[in-house]
């Protein structure tokens, strides 16, 4: 699953990760503001690797902690969404705004091929596909943005809020919309626009 092949989500294996991961969320999500070295050492058991200097802001929605690679210097704000089968790497210096969703996985198209049926041992089976999402360094990725199954976004790269991002998305440039398209080349010391400076 972790390498992008086709699997069960109802193996007994990857339900028990799903709850393992469930349980470590709410035990993250239930704690109060204050008691940040907690939630910090709850999110490094919960995620594959956190670097230094991160913070993630309640609440936390995770499918697989086990899957999900964060760098140094991150940034995560609230409702952070993560339906994630496949590999999530995020890069050093990323900033996630509220509401952001990043889905590395897909379903078939086929309406027939996404119900759940029995195998010749009387086991449930339904297969799903995961593709890996990768966030370079130095990414910002605005709020309420959708980063769909299998996009590399550069390092960089600036995801305007709203946007749903279904392709790779070069280093250095701004991308807006749905789906999301490159606006243009974010030029060196660039800031906002409308920012009063004396």
């Amino acid at each position: 699953m972790i390498d992008g092949y086709p699997f069960n989500v109802w193996d007994d294996d990857l339900k028990a990760r799903r709850l393992r991961t469930r349980q470590l969320t709410y035990r993250f999500n239930q704690l109060p503001p204050e008691q940040e070295d907690q939630r910090v050492a709850i999110a490094l058991q919960l995620f594959e690797r956190v670097g230094r200097n991160v913070e993630i802001s309640p609440p936390l929605t995770v499918d697989y902690g086990d899957t999900v690679f964060i760098g140094d210097d991150v940034f995560i704000n609230s409702n952070f969404t993560l339906v994630n089968s496949a590999k999530v790497t995020i890069g050093d210096r990323v900033m996630i705004a509220p509401n952001v969703s990043l889905f590395s996985i897909n379903h078939a198209l086929s309406p027939e091929l996404r119900f759940t049926h029995q195998d010749e041992r009387g086991k449930d089976v339904r297969i799903d596909y995961p593709a890996p999402i990768s966030i370079g360094n130095d990414v910002w990725i605005g709020g309420h943005a959708v980063v769909l199954a299998g996009v590399s976004i550069g390092d960089g790269a600036v995801i305007a809020a709203g946007s749903i991002v279904t392709k790779d998305v070069p280093a250095g440039v701004l991308v807006a919309g749905n789906p999301a398209k490159i606006l243009r080349e974010i030029k060196p010391g660039e800031t906002v626009g409308r920012v009063k400076t004396e």
